[in-house]
């Protein structure tokens, strides 16, 4: 049986309304990437090791630098100053400015006006020990002319040192040294901040390094000052075993480890994932927690040893490539449960991973011949509903739209939709044309979706048999021959519940200001904002309208008012305010809001987890409504 939305969608503007739930539904699904597959893409115009790989506020990826291959002896035959674009919209490389000078084992840090801050690095041929050969020279590169200039050179030279961006824009660099599992070379126990504005450096107090497991010289045990450093999201960085505070610019220790880390990943919640083992093939993770200043086991690799890349993925799981005995194994982390997973294996090892914008991550350099490059695609289906609630009458339709997007490289065959859970309702779906909403197909039947973004959008809807209360119902969008789009709540669930009498049902929708679903907020304090405009389906009532991170603290204060439709000013109240709102929706109502979000520090970009949600409950505080956007800081 062929079914439509019911009927009370009678005016245009709410017909128009719902009409822009389709189109927003494509954007937003590119918020739910999850684990998947490699595949391979253009490959670099020159062979390169031990260079820096960063990604542009254009979505191009700069790399510069490092070395030209390998020779018989792993030594670095040829110092590059060479530099790269690669373009994800094309799959493409491009040659880029040159720096000054060559340099391997240096780094790259994207500056909050878009520059990249580079420094230091080797300025010999040899591998893995170019002491005393170690640049303290620094320059900077305009993606808007692709060009380098210099800027003041740091203290002292280094390599393999830490390079991270603080809060307030200037750049921490510290550390810097060589060990192995039996000898460290300690270098540079000391650091520097490199201002932005007046492009010159200043000491910052001394790193007292990190102890490393197993490493003694001479009977002394090793101290290192090379490793991962992490900012965290009350501003201090994180260096394995001791901590930056750059209010004070003193450096103190924190938690012991039981492994020296090759990666240190923030995680959403704010913890840090410390993976690795400098060379001691220790099988272990840990977490850090800021809190307490601890760390903690969390689960061994899958695939035998740790991988040095760590990418924190948009939907807020870890991918770990590089591992395993051939060094092209990958796998994920979860930090839900703590859990680790193999996924799809690299085709070479490779030296950097970078997350696009897209949530792909590429990987670049290193392997046989040094040039190639690949991407990890999140499962190929991505997929969003719109709205994301409906409240409704007992044997009344509660629809709504749904998109699937194919972003593998074949045909995604049999695709189809099925409530995750058992409800009593029953369920259908079918295809639409995303131009009119009118349903196409037959109802119920598996459809295929084109590759390459091929997408496809459906009506679906729950017909209530008894009284449900509010449930966040997971929806299971999965093909015959494809992995199942993860389910993030809010995104791609519906909020659903059914009464046996009538009540209201408000389906909003939220615009942020690039009608890709995401807000930006400027800076660490700045403020982003979105709207959010509405209609009531259901029979009237005092709605109470409130805002929050869900189930994810996130550093942000939020407020919001009931706007004028036609002016978008306030005017319940008529400034914007951090309590909730409380207004009369009548049935067919149009109200619209205004929402402020405001930073207090950095909000990490993971679109399935960072989220403003907009609720609204009727007078018994029963949810009558919903809708949400990701944030982060930019």
């Amino acid at each position: 049986m062929r079914y439509r939305y019911r009927r009370p969608l009678r005016s245009n503007a709410v017909l128009t309304l719902l009409g822009t739930f389709l189109i927003l539904t494509a954007s937003a699904a590119s918020d739910a990437l999850a684990a998947g597959t490699w595949s391979t893409t253009g490959s670099m115009t020159v062979n390169r090791a031990f260079y820096t790989a960063t990604l542009l506020t254009d979505g191009r990826v700069l790399v510069a630098g490092g070395c030209a291959a390998f020779d018989d002896n792993g030594g670095c035959p040829t110092l590059l100053a060479s530099a790269e674009l690669y373009d994800p919209a094309t799959g493409t490389w491009s040659a880029t400015g040159s720096m000054s000078v060559g340099r391997w084992a240096h780094t790259a840090t994207p500056l909050m006006d878009g520059r990249v801050l580079v420094a230091g690095g080797c300025d010999t041929q040899a591998f893995h020990d170019c002491f005393p050969g170690t640049r303290a020279s620094a320059e900077l590169y305009d993606p808007t002319t692709g060009r380098w200039s210099a800027t003041g050179s740091m203290s002292v030279g280094r390599s393999e040192h830490t390079a991270t961006r603080l809060l307030d824009g200037r750049v921490l660099v510290a550390g810097g040294a060589e060990c192995t599992i039996n000898i460290c070379t300690v270098f540079n126990p000391s650091a520097e901040l490199y201002n932005p504005t007046t492009g010159t450096w200043a000491p910052t107090g001394s790193p007292g390094g990190t102890l490393l497991k197993g490493c003694t010289t001479n009977g002394v045990p090793c101290r290192t000052f090379f490793g991962p450093a992490t900012l965290l999201l009350d501003g201090r960085v994180l260096s394995t075993g001791e901590l930056y505070d750059p209010a004070t610019g003193t450096w103190s220790p924190t938690g012991s480890t039981t492994v020296f880390h090759n990666t240190a990943t923030l995680l959403v919640d704010g913890r840090v994932l410390g993976t690795g083992s400098g060379g001691l093939n220790d099988p272990i993770a840990e977490l850090y927690t800021p809190a307490t200043g601890t760390w903690s086991p969390t689960g061994s690799t899958s695939v035998g040893t740790f991988g040095g890349l760590a990418t924190r993925l948009q939907d807020g799981e870890v991918l770990v490539a590089g591992g395993g005995p051939t060094g092209t194994s990958a796998e994920l982390y979860n930090p839900a449960n703590g859990t680790w997973s193999p996924t799809g294996s690299m085709t070479v090892f490779h030296n950097t991973a970078t997350l696009l914008a897209d949530g792909r991550v590429l990987v670049a350099g290193g392997g046989p011949d040094g040039t190639s490059a690949e991407l990890f695609n999140p499962s190929p289906l991505l997929a969003a509903v719109l709205p994301s609630s409906r409240s409704v009458q007992v044997g009344t339709l509660a629809t709504a739209f749904a998109t699937i997007i194919n972003t593998g490289t074949s045909t995604a065959t049999g695709c189809q939709i099925a409530p995750g859970t058992t409800l009593p309702a029953d369920f259908a779906f079918q295809t639409t044309d995303p131009a009119t909403n009118a349903v196409t197909g037959t109802v119920n039947t598996p459809v295929d979706i084109p590759a390459n973004k091929g997408m496809q959008t459906f009506v679906f809807a729950f017909t209530p048999t008894a009284a449900i209360p509010a449930t966040d119902v997971p929806l299971n969008f999965f093909c015959a021959n494809a992995l199942a789009a993860p389910v993030v709540s809010g995104l791609n669930t519906l909020l659903l519940s059914a009464s046996t009498t009538p009540v209201p049902d408000i389906v909003a929708m939220s615009a942020t200001l690039k009608n890709d679903g995401i807000v930006n907020i400027p800076g660490t304090m700045g403020t982003g904002v979105f709207a959010v405009a509405t209609v009531n389906l259901g029979a009237g009532g005092t709605i109470t309208v409130s805002a929050d991170t869900g189930l994810v603290p996130l550093p942000v204060s939020i407020a919001l008012c009931q706007t004028n439709p036609s002016t978008a000013q306030c005017v319940n109240p008529t400034v914007p305010t951090t309590s909730p709102v409380v207004t009369t929706i009548n049935t067919n109502e149009t109200p619209t809001f205004g929402l402020f979000v405001t930073g207090t520090s950095i909000v990490p970009f993971a679109p399935a987890s960072s989220r403003i949600f907009v609720r609204f409950q009727d007078a018994r505080a029963v949810p009558r409504g919903s809708t949400s956007v990701a944030v982060r800081t930019q």
